[in-house]
C-alpha cells in the first residue's frame, strides 16, 4: 500500500468526525425544542485492500465513514404550560397533522397546538391536528379521521324540564295549619316550601314554589299535600298572587319512610293545568320525583332539587383528557365531546424522516402508520396544559464532544506525520 493512502485514511477520519459534530452541535442547539429526538452518529470501517491473497489477516483498513445517523425517540420530560390546547403524549405514538394545502400528512410529538380564526386545531405551522369526530350530540364517535374544528362561538341550545328530582325531610312533628291550604296564601297555609328553576322550550327559566302542608294528625299513616306554584306575573294573565302549577300527596309510614308515591307524578299537566307563561311559550308536561323523600323528627330541610332542562349556552372553553377528549364547556353548565385525537404508530420507528419543525414523514423503511386513539392498542395516554421537552442529555453531548474533538485531532496528526514522511521519502539521496 502506498504510503499516499494514508492521507485519504485521515482525511475519512476528519470527515467522518466532522460530521458527528455536527450532529453533537444539532443536539446541543435544540436542547429546548419542545419534543426534539437527539440523534447519534454510528461509524463504520471501510475495507481498502488485501496484501496477498483474500485472508483477513492480510486486510487493510482505509478509514471510517457515517454509517448511520439514529434517532434516539426517548421520552423527554414533561413541562407544564397552563395552556389547555397544549398536549404531551405519555407513552408510545405521534400526534398527526395535514398541510392543508397539500394534504400531507406528518407526525409530530409536539404538542403546541392552539385553534386558529377558523377554529381548526393545528400547529405552529397551521397543519391540522387530526382526530375522531363526535356526532352532532357529543355522544357517538365517527369512526374516520378528519381535521378536529371548534366553533367556540357555538351556542348548544336550551332543553326544556320534563323530570324533576326532589328529595327533603318534612318534620314529623308539624302541626297541621288551621284552614288548610289556601293559594291565596301559601305561606300561612303550608309547613315548608322551597323553590325549583325549571325552563320552558325557548331556555327561559321559571320559578316554581313547591309549598308542603301536613294534612292529618295521624301518626300513620301520615299525609302531606304538596302545591307547586307559579307566580302569576310570570305567566300570560299576569297580576298578583299565584297559579296552581301541579298538586298531589305524600304519605309515609311509622317509620318515616314514604309510601306513596312509589314512582314520578306529575309535576305539570298541561290539560290539567294549562299554563302559558309571559313570553307566550305554553309549558310542558313535567314530573317530580320523590320517593327518596323522608318524615323524621327533625326540621324539615331541602337534601337535593335537580331537573333536566338548561338555557341556551355559548361555548366557554375546551378541555381535554387523558383519551383526548377535547370537550367543550358551554356557559349553562353543561359540555359535549367535540372529537378525540387520533395517535399513530409504526412498525420501524427508526425508519421515519426528519422534515423539519419537529415532524416526521411516513417513508418505506418506517411501514405505514398503525392509528388509534390515546389509551388503546398499546397507544400512550395525553396530558393537557404539558408539552414534551426535548431529551438531550446536555452533559452526555458534552463528553461526546470532547472525545470527537480528540478523535478529529487524532487524525489530523494521522496527515501531518504522512506528511512529514512523505518529506522524509523526497529528500532521500
Amino acid at each position: 500500500m502506498s504510503i499516499t493512502g494514508a492521507f485519504y485514511t485521515g482525511l475519512s477520519g476528519l470527515s467522518t468526525h466532522g460530521t458527528a459534530m455536527t450532529v453533537v452541535g444539532d443536539n446541543i442547539a435544540n436542547i429546548n425544542t419542545t419534543a426534539f429526538k437527539n440523534s447519534s452518529p454510528e461509524f463504520q470501517d471501510i475495507l481498502g485492500l488485501s496484501l496477498s491473497g483474500v485472508q483477513g489477516s492480510n486486510q487493510t483498513g482505509a478509514g471510517t465513514n457515517v454509517q448511520s445517523i439514529d434517532v434516539n425517540y426517548v421520552q423527554g420530560t414533561f413541562a407544564t404550560t397552563e395552556v389547555s390546547t397544549d398536549v404531551a403524549i405519555n407513552g408510545r405514538g405521534f400526534f398527526v397533522a395535514k398541510d392543508p394545502s397539500t394534504n400531507d400528512v406528518s407526525y409530530t410529538r409536539a404538542g403546541h397546538f392552539h385553534f386558529d380564526n377558523e377554529g381548526y386545531y393545528v400547529n405552529s405551522l397551521g397543519d391540522r391536528v387530526q382526530g375522531f369526530l363526535y356526532s352532532g350530540t357529543g355522544t357517538t364517535l365517527i369512526e374516520s379521521l378528519a381535521d378536529i374544528q371548534v366553533n367556540q362561538n357555538s351556542m348548544i341550545p336550551p332543553q326544556v324540564t320534563t323530570t324533576a328530582d326532589i328529595v327533603l325531610n318534612l318534620n314529623s312533628s308539624a302541626t297541621p295549619p288551621t284552614g288548610g291550604w289556601d293559594i291565596t296564601d301559601p305561606t300561612g297555609s303550608a309547613n315548608y316550601s322551597t323553590p325549583i328553576t325549571i325552563y320552558d322550550t325557548l331556555g327561559q327559566h321559571h320559578v316554581i314554589q313547591v309549598f308542603f302542608t301536613n294534612v292529618s294528625t295521624a301518626l300513620t299513616p301520615r299525609t302531606w299535600e304538596w302545591n307547586a306554584v307559579i307566580a302569576n306575573s310570570d305567566i300570560s294573565t299576569g297580576g298578583t298572587g299565584y297559579s296552581l302549577f301541579g298538586n298531589g300527596t305524600l304519605v309515609f309510614d311509622a317509620n318515616g319512610v314514604l309510601t306513596s308515591p312509589a314512582a314520578a307524578v306529575a309535576l305539570h299537566d298541561q290539560t290539567a293545568h294549562p299554563i302559558t307563561y309571559a313570553n307566550g311559550v305554553g309549558a310542558t308536561d313535567s314530573t317530580v320525583d320523590y320517593t327518596a323523600t323522608t318524615q323524621y323528627g327533625s326540621v324539615s330541610a331541602i337534601q337535593s332539587i335537580n331537573q333536566n332542562g338548561y338555557a341556551p349556552g355559548t361555548a366557554s372553553g375546551i378541555a381535554i383528557d387523558d383519551q383526548g377528549n377535547l370537550t367543550a364547556n358551554y356557559t349553562n353548565g353543561q359540555v359535549k365531546k367535540i372529537a378525540r385525537l387520533a395517535l399513530a404508530n409504526f412498525p420501524n420507528i427508526n425508519g421515519l424522516q426528519r422534515k423539519g419543525g419537529t415532524l416526521y414523514l411516513e417513508t418505506t423503511q418506517s411501514g405505514q402508520p398503525l392509528i388509534n386513539k390515546p389509551g388503546e392498542g398499546g397507544m400512550g395516554t395525553v396530558s393537557s396544559s404539558m408539552l414534551e421537552e426535548s431529551n438531550v442529555d446536555l452533559a452526555g453531548e458534552m463528553i461526546k464532544m470532547i472525545v470527537l474533538q480528540r478523535g478529529y485531532q487524532a487524525n489530523s496528526k494521522v496527515i501531518s506525520t504522512t506528511d512529514d514522511m512523505l518529506n522524509t521519502l523526497i529528500n532521500i539521496r
